[in-house]
């Protein structure tokens, strides 16, 4: 039952912050883009819940338009990195040989190089647009999950009801898919949530290092402009946005772990 409880709880929480993000043309009172030097480093209040920065932009409402760029980018590119990563470890398991050495030498090449290096050097060339910022986080983000799908598909196509669709004359997408796919559940969506977790961090450090997209507001830039708000006595520029980013992070995690313990049937 407390497992239930948590995982609930963890779920709807992730509902109201996703909730939050589609809304937040509704939810935000200000534009977060909208500049007022005359109100710069104005501390909390009625009229901005959580201060303003230097340029006089309300935090609150740049939080909740961040809170809809992390989720978008924590969601395109896990669902592009766990895509890629069950399709490799599908056929780098099942079928081994020449096809599965070659499919984990390349993701062996991915992990032999830091990886937020790589995708640093890779936003800059191509860019710092989101939608580049999306497709490199994804494109460094599988090889990991890969070999973790490819483990459990070693295991699973051993046991006696895969033998015996093979006895049968099933061909073999179709045992991957109807066989080996389901039973694969628990670990790939543990994997995405856990993926999104990261992705919404990488994004989030990129920004704070000025690679973002400044056409979407990104707890990342706040979190850039907190560095000097901090020495005139704007903490709250640093506070609000590091929170949120800290509970969108934790939270995601959270749910791997519950996710995984409540469908695992090893687990459960």
């Amino acid at each position: 039952m407390r497992k239930l409880n948590s995982l609930t709880v963890c779920v709807v929480l992730t509902f109201l912050l996703g909730i939050v993000g589609l809304l937040a043309d509704q939810v935000a009172p200000y534009d977060p883009l909208n500049t007022r030097m005359f109100r710069g480093l104005q501390p909390p209040s009625n009229v901005n819940l959580m201060g303003t920065d230097q340029l006089g932009r309300d935090v609150f409402s740049w939080v909740v338009y961040g809170i809809r760029t992390s989720l978008l980018v924590g969601l395109s590119s896990a669902t592009m990195a766990v895509a890629l990563a069950v399709i490799i470890g599908l056929l780098s398991g099942y079928k081994g040989g020449i096809i599965g050495n070659v499919l984990m030498r390349v993701a062996d090449v991915f992990l032999s190089i830091p990886r937020f290096m790589l995708i640093i050097v890779t936003v800059v060339l191509l860019s710092p647009r989101i939608s580049n910022i999306i497709l490199v986080i994804a494109m460094f983000s599988w090889p990991e999950a890969a070999r973790v799908v490819r483990s459990e598909v070693l295991s699973i196509k051993e046991r006696e009801y895969v033998m015996a669709a093979k006895a049968l004359g099933s061909r073999d997408l179709d045992i991957m898919i109807t066989e080996i796919l389901p039973n694969t559940t628990p670990t790939i969506l543990s994997l995405w949530t856990l993926i999104i977790a990261e992705a919404i961090l990488t994004e989030s450090a990129l920004g704070f290092l000025g690679l973002s997209d400044f056409n979407y507001p990104s707890l990342g830039v706040m979190l850039m402009m907190a560095k000097n708000a901090i020495f005139v006595g704007g903490w709250w520029v640093l506070l609000f946005p590091s929170i949120t980013l800290v509970i969108l992070i934790l939270m995601f995690n959270f749910l791997s772990d519950k996710l995984i313990e409540r469908l695992s049937p090893r687990l459960g």
